[in-house]
Formats: structure tokens, C-alpha cells, sequence
């Protein structure tokens, strides 16, 4: 049954108020765009001056359930994420405190992180030293986080742990979430080869360590793991948003995620090689009395390499399946058509926009390997390569 946005709010007010006490009551309701959270209803709203609050206007996410249980579960961990992260102090906590929540309802209502650029405007944008500087602050922001959150990762899985006890019919879910990342680059991985590709055993190493270094608790911290340039809004402080994939996971990833212009997100210029320095430096500065290692090049751009090929892969099985719940019960690995060659097509145009996804990740990760002057890598740069060329729609 569909909720209306009238509904959604009146039960964001009878969650505060019982709560908090008193009748709490929102106006000035208006639909945020861009929350890159799916079927998601996103609103902000104003609350009336009282004095249980200290909030003058909150954020109010309704996330209706779709009968998937990977997409369902994803609640809980949201949930839990934003509980972890609002008992951080402030110069750590990485975005919006939660004020309130019912999971059964499938509401949250938020701190307002107010109207900021999202990092999606600032990345269209041509200005370089615009870009850097935007870009050296996510490293910072980034490394924050993680410097504050390393080694606090069963706090997260307490309270996550709770949500699901409490909840049984979404353990199923819960935990084929927990663990889907994995699977689905191996499922990349044969995607591609079917599509015709050979792949150097350099390659199979390097996903095979991508899956490894998934779970490595060495360098593991807290990560929204599924960074989006929409659900980042940069102010006077940069706030990430957006939790469904939240979780403890290895911090290389993150930075993968970046290097890798956004698996999934299509839409902004590439991040070009020396952007990556300025972000990798200052990221690297935050985070080295807590991770010393990070300061040895050849290591950190090898961490790097394994997370961009386990980005790639992973887009590939869930960008050919339609989810990641399809892939990884989907019974055959036929050929991918999304990898076809150019003189294979036509393609509609939302074939053209996954392509182009695939183009900006794989090329990525061939411009990253290259430049690392790792022998091994130069063999992982040419394969990349070559998937980023059959993809590409510019012309030549």
C-alpha cells in the first residue's frame, strides 16, 4: 500500500512526540531530491519551537518495504549505523545524528545537515583548484572517520546484532548482506570472462585478494562503504549520508570507491590521476599515527588496486543482474549483452548510462595501476584497459 507523504510525517510526529514528550508538530515539509536511497521518501521539515528539541528542522526518511530481503535488511543496518555514529563526538561523527526511529514502520527522523553542495554540483564543476581543494577535504573527512572509528567495530555489530534479534524475519536478509560483496566479485569476474575477455592470472589474484581484504580487520573502520557524490554534502563540514550499506569494512575501500569515480554513479568528470594524489595524501596524513603502514606507497597502492578491482567486478554482476539478490541466486552466467562490443549494438539509453559506468570504473582502475609502477599491475592496467575501450561510447 503506498504512504503518502501526509502520512509519512504524521508518523514522524508521533514518534517524537512520544519520544520526547509533548505534541511535536512539522510543517514546511518539502521532498529532498538526489538521496540516491531507491524507492526512499526524503523530507525535510520544521519543527515547532519547544523545549524537549533543540533541533529547529529535521530530516525524515520512509523507507517502504520492497519483499526483497537483501533490500529490506537494509533498514536495520541503517539503523544501527546512525545509532553507532550519533554516540561518536562531534569532530568524528561523519553525518546526521538519529533523533528517532521505528523499524516497523520503516521510519527515521534525523538531524538536518542543511543545504550544502552536494559533491556531485562541486564535481561537474571544470575549476581545478576548485576540485582539489573540495577533494583534499574528503580525504580529510574520510580519514577522520576512520581514524575515529578503528577498532570500534563491535559497538557496531552489538547494536546491529540487537536490531536483528529483534526482528527475525530480516536475519536472512541481514546476513546475505553482510556478506554479498564477496560473491558478487567472483561473479564479475566469470561475467567477464564469458564476455570473451582472457583473464591473466594477475588479475585472479588481485580479485581473490579483493575478496580477502573485504573482512580485514588491520585496517577496518567505519564506512557508509557505498559512497555516493549525492549523498555527500560538503559545508563547513563534509557529512555523508545515506547508511544502507554501513558497516565495519576495510577503509581501502572507501578510497577505491573515490579513485573509481563512484562505481554506480554516472554523471560527474572523472577524477583525474593527480586529483587521486591530492585526496591520497590527505587522507594518508589523517589517518598515519593510527595506520602507520599507510605511509609505505608500494602497500597502500596495492590495498588500493585489490578494492578498485573489487568495486569493478562487483558493478559488473550487479549492474548485469538488476541487484545484488538476483546475482547471487541467479542459476547461469550467460554472457553479459552490457559488455557486447560497440559494433554489436545498438544500445538504449539505459544500456549507454551502465556502459559508461563501466567505462569511468575500469578505467579508472587501469589509469590507478598503471601509475603504480608495480609490474603485476601493468598486466591488471592492460586488462582494464581493455574492458574500459569496449565500452566506451566516445567517439574517435
Amino acid at each position: 500500500m503506498h504512504t503518502t507523504e501526509t502520512e509519512i510525517v504524521a508518523l514522524a510526529q508521533e514518534l517524537l512526540s512520544h519520544r520526547y514528550g509533548g505534541k511535536q508538530h512539522l510543517s514546511e515539509v518539502h521532498r529532498l531530491s538526489g538521496s540516491g536511497s531507491g524507492p526512499a521518501v526524503v523530507l525535510r521539515a520544521r519543527l515547532a519551537n519547544q523545549p524537549f528539541l533543540q533541533q529547529r528542522s529535521v530530516v525524515i526518511k520512509y523507507v517502504p518495504g520492497t519483499g526483497d530481503g537483501l533490500d529490506d535488511a537494509a533498514l536495520l543496518r541503517e539503523v544501527a549505523a546512525y545509532q553507532f555514529t550519533t554516540s561518536l563526538s562531534e569532530e568524528v561523527r561523519p553525518g546526521p545524528m538519529l533523533i528517532a526511529h521505528d523499524v516497523d514502520k520503516r521510519v527515521l527522523v534525523l538531524s538536518d545537515s542543511g543545504e550544502g553542495t552536494t559533491l556531485a554540483q562541486i564535481l561537474e564543476q571544470r575549476d581545478p583548484e576548485t576540485r582539489g581543494r573540495i577533494l583534499r577535504k574528503l580525504g580529510v573527512a574520510l580519514g577522520r572517520m576512520h581514524a575515529g572509528t578503528a577498532g570500534k567495530g563491535d559497538g557496531f555489530d552489538v547494536l546491529l546484532g540487537r536490531l536483528l534479534k529483534a526482528h527475525p524475519g530480516l536475519q536472512e536478509g541481514g546476513d546475505m548482506r553482510e556478506n554479498s560483496i564477496g560473491p558478487a566479485i567472483v561473479i564479475g569476474l566469470s561475467l567477464v570472462e564469458s564476455a570473451g575477455f582472457d583473464i591473466p592470472e594477475e588479475v585472479r589474484h588481485l580479485a581473490t585478494e579483493a575478496g580477502h581484504q573485504l573482512t580485514s580487520e588491520r585496517t577496518s573502520a567505519f564506512s557508509p562503504f557505498d559512497l555516493s557524490p549525492d549523498n555527500i554534502i560538503v559545508a563547513e563540514q563534509v557529512q555523508f549520508l545515506d547508511y544502507e550499506w554501513a558497516g565495519f569494512r576495510d577503509v581501502f575501500y572507501d578510497l577505491a570507491c573515490v579513485i573509481g569515480g563512484f562505481p554506480q554513479f554516472v554523471g560527474t568528470r572523472r577524477i583525474e590521476d593527480e586529483e587521486t594524489e591530492t585526496f591520497l595524501r590527505a587522507w594518508v596524513d589523517t589517518v598515519a599515527q593510527v595506520w602507520p603502514s599507510v605511509t609505505d606507497t608500494h602497500q597502500l597502492q596495492h590495498r588500493i588496486a585489490a578494492a578498485l578491482t573489487g568495486w569493478a567486478l562487483s558493478s559488473v554482476a550487479m549492474l548485469h543482474h538488476g541487484s545484488l539478490t538476483s546475482a547471487l541466486t541467479a542459476d547461469d552466467a550467460a554472457s553479459p549483452d552490457l559488455l557486447r562490443p560497440a559494433h554489436e549494438g545498438p544500445f538504449d539509453a539505459e544500456e549507454q548510462l551502465i556502459r559508461q559506468d563501466f567505462h569511468e570504473t575500469f578505467d579508472a582502475l587501469a589509469r590507478f595501476a598503471a601509475g603504480s609502477g608495480d609490474p603485476t599491475h601493468a598486466v591488471v592496467a592492460t586488462f582494464a584497459a581493455a574492458v574500459a575501450e569496449r565500452v566506451d561510447a566516445r567517439e574517435r
